[in-house]
């Protein structure tokens, strides 16, 4: 049983405040052709808002919130939409205004730096995620014909995403396709004492996605990783349905528990122009429902943007200055500058 967000309180932020400033600055810069001008505007159009237009968005960066996720309502709405296209072309150079794109960076901007990686996307800031025919069948955030499996955002790789936003330009017409997400605070309830035990424990290996250097994605054929870690209380996660095994059977079968207890309670966000969820990469997993696409310019249309509370750590453990990271996988090779093995 899935729960949705008209059954569940979510935390609610409302930013239409902004909405004057965003139309100002927005066209100012293409934010696909001119990145670092466009961060650059923005970070001038945070400083002329009031403290009480980003206090909610401070709070949350500071001290989390329920379930790791906050609803962002109210942004400045791109009139006349084009239709959704497969076209990444003609989306950087036709979309006519980038409200919703400048509402992004703000929102990275005042949580910390919008980053991306090389070796997806082609290294693009600004992921428009929306169907592809070719990926219908795929796991891959343009798929539609499968559900996108529960998961952080990149848990193998060393530069981790703090945060993950997902910004809605346009509805699903079935109002099929929806976001999944449910936060570690709200399954540790649910677990039992010995299964959080194993669960925090370096029982679990998770695969390295192909993209980055690994020929052998198979499903626990990585790194070691604890599922769960950080405060007891209020722990981060680290999971995806689809990389990760228990190293024993009584992993396997703990990981199997915690498996079920995540489909049963997920919500499920049907995201609208104007709305952005925002997920702490390390307190959330996310996914995505089933749908058929049309292709007809009707389908559901989102933006994901990347943040890094401090890019600094790409330049710590892998000695990438950019904001662009990259990186390749290689079995055995340790990051970082202080070694307690």
């Amino acid at each position: 049983m899935t729960r949705t967000t008209t059954h569940v309180p979510m935390p609610t932020v409302d930013i239409s405040s902004w909405a004057e400033t965003i139309r100002r600055h927005a066209v100012r810069a293409n934010p696909y052709r001119e990145f670092e001008r466009t961060a650059a505007h923005a970070e001038e159009a945070l400083a002329s808002l009031d403290h009480d237009d980003v206090r909610a968005l401070l709070e949350f960066k500071r001290k989390g919130g329920p379930g790791g996720r906050l609803l962002i309502r109210n942004g400045a709405i791109d009139p006349d939409l084009m239709p959704t296209t497969e076209s990444t072309e003609d989306i950087e150079n036709g979309k006519g205004t980038y409200y919703s794109e400048f509402t992004l960076i703000m929102l990275g901007k005042l949580l910390g730096e919008p980053f991306s990686y090389s070796q997806e996307r082609n290294g693009a800031i600004i992921h428009n995620v929306r169907p592809a025919k070719h990926n219908e069948t795929n796991i891959s955030s343009d798929s539609s014909a499968v559900i996108l499996d529960l998961h952080n955002e990149n848990i193998y790789h060393p530069v981790q995403p703090d945060y993950l936003m997902l910004s809605g330009l346009r509805r699903d017409p079935a109002g099929v396709a929806k976001t999944l997400v449910i936060g570690a605070d709200e399954i540790l309830p649910l677990l039992s004492a010995e299964d959080v035990d194993t669960l925090s424990s370096f029982q679990f290996r998770t695969s390295v996605d192909y993209n980055f250097g690994n020929s052998d994605a198979e499903r626990g054929n990585g790194p070691a990783i604890r599922v769960l870690f950080g405060d007891p209380a209020s722990p981060m996660i680290a999971y995806d349905d689809e990389y990760i095994a228990g190293t024993n059977p009584r992993a396997q079968e703990a990981l199997d528990r915690l498996r079920v207890i995540l489909h049963e309670n997920m919500y499920a966000v049907d995201l609208g122009p104007g709305e952005t969820l925002l997920l702490d990469n390390l307190k959330t997993v996310h996914g995505r429902t089933a749908f058929t696409a049309r292709y007809d310019g009707t389908d559901r249309w989102l933006q994901r943007l990347l943040v890094s509370r401090d890019l600094r750590r790409a330049e710590m453990l892998l000695g990438d200055t950019r904001r662009t990271v990259e990186w390749n996988y290689e079995p055995g090779k340790f990051y970082g500058y202080v070694d307690y093995r």
